[in-house]
């Protein structure tokens, strides 16, 4: 099964490395981005000074390009096939990990059971399995546009996991580094807070800082200059990108397009509407975390969140749904019959439709974009958010 595994994976890496093409000055895809921020840190530069493209900016913290730059030493066709078998690793052991977790799901008459669990490798199998189901169109779009979601979702699985393995430095670092990369995973930080878990959130909070820190202090002089153009571009959304987009999923992409909204709103990362919305949904997740000694459980709703509650939501970022996926499979699969069952198991089929039934290739790309219009994605990740919380 290995080998069979390694074949798949290789054959795969061949067909969508080539989506990256051959020439790094010209975008094919996202990994076409990263590669050139790497060379331009080769170069003495930051990843900000020069872009690829008028509409393809760098627009991560430097960790991503910085991490990559021994691929930018490669070709690009073989740095693109590395990434692929680097992501498709990511994604396969983050699926194990939320597995793994699952085993805490394990609800008999109602009650739920605290102590070390037993299950049946069969069980964990199916549990990752499902979940891979769930969030597959989005993962196949993680790798043909050769994105960093997959292993972003990978360490932020890997830190819930490691907490509760009792490895708090390892998870620390697997937070800093998944948030370094791309910033909402800062979010599992409230996470710890809900918790009570003081210490151990503004340790992560600190070494988060010192890696964010670190890497824009590598540019020297140029490092003010480097986090001015990174607020600027990003955190303000001084590339003027269209929230409303179809293509962003976000609550306040939803909101822009239910009202309407002028073209000068529609570059606004937050207005009041959105971040009331916001406010209410990471509520009840601080609510569910506080209330649950079950860490998959207690987590499930944050990572919902994390990507829900993002100005910037792009489909494939709905990947990070794999780790509330995996708990709602696990839900369905106990031996108990009570509400919470009932839920996810009406849950995971509803959300496998929006999520892979509204994709171009199925049903033609107007009625795609239509879907995307009314951000039926967007309501697959609310339904998940609703299940998770019935428990």
């Amino acid at each position: 099964m290995f080998v069979l595994a390694a074949v798949v994976v290789l054959a795969a890496g061949l067909y969508f490395g080539q989506h990256s093409g051959s020439d790094f000055r010209i975008y094919s895809n996202d990994f076409n981005v990263y590669y050139f921020a790497a060379r331009e840190i080769l170069s003495g530069r930051d990843p900000y000074q020069y872009r690829l493209g008028l509409w393809t900016p760098y627009l991560y913290p430097p960790v991503l390009a910085e991490l990559i730059t021994p691929l930018a030493l490669l070709p690009l066709p073989v740095a693109a096939f590395i990434w692929f078998v680097i992501s498709a690793i990511s994604i396969a052991l983050a699926a194990h990990l939320a597995s793994i977790l699952s085993r805490e799901v394990l609800a008999e008459h109602g009650q739920v059971r605290t102590e070390p669990v037993s299950t049946t490798p069969g069980r964990e199998t199916v549990v990752g399995l499902v979940a891979l189901i769930v969030v597959g169109r989005f993962v196949l779009d993680c790798f043909a546009m050769g994105q960093v979601n997959t292993i972003v979702t990978c360490l932020a699985v890997a830190h819930v996991y490691l907490y509760w393995k009792g490895r708090p430095r390892l998870s620390a670092l697997a937070l800093a580094l998944a948030a370094g990369i791309k910033l909402t995973p800062a979010i599992l930080i409230i996470y710890h807070l809900a918790k009570g878990r003081i210490r151990f959130a503004i340790a992560s909070s600190l070494m988060l800082a010192c890696v964010l820190g670190a890497s824009f202090l590598v540019f020297g002089r140029g490092a003010i200059s480097a986090v001015a153009a990174f607020r600027r571009q990003t955190i303000a959304n001084g590339q003027g990108f269209d929230l409303g987009y179809s293509g962003n999923q976000s609550i306040r992409a939803a909101e822009s397009r239910a009202l309407s909204q002028p073209d000068e709103a529609r570059t606004k990362p937050f207005d009041s509407a959105s971040l009331a919305v916001s406010c209410i949904l990471l509520l009840g997740g601080i609510v569910a975390a506080r209330r649950r000694t079950v860490e998959v459980a207690a987590a499930a709703p944050i990572f919902c969140c994390m990507i829900m509650l993002s100005p910037l939501a792009w489909k494939a970022h709905f990947i990070a749904l794999l780790l509330p996926a995996a708990f709602l499979a696990a839900r369905a699969l106990t031996p108990a019959r009570g509400l919470s069952c009932r839920v996810a198991t009406l849950a995971l089929p509803a959300t496998l439709g929006l999520f892979t039934l509204t994709s171009r290739f199925l049903i033609g790309l107007p009625a795609a974009e239509w879907a995307d219009r009314h951000s039926l994605i967007l309501l697959g990740a609310l339904i998940t958010y609703l299940a998770v919380l019935v428990f």
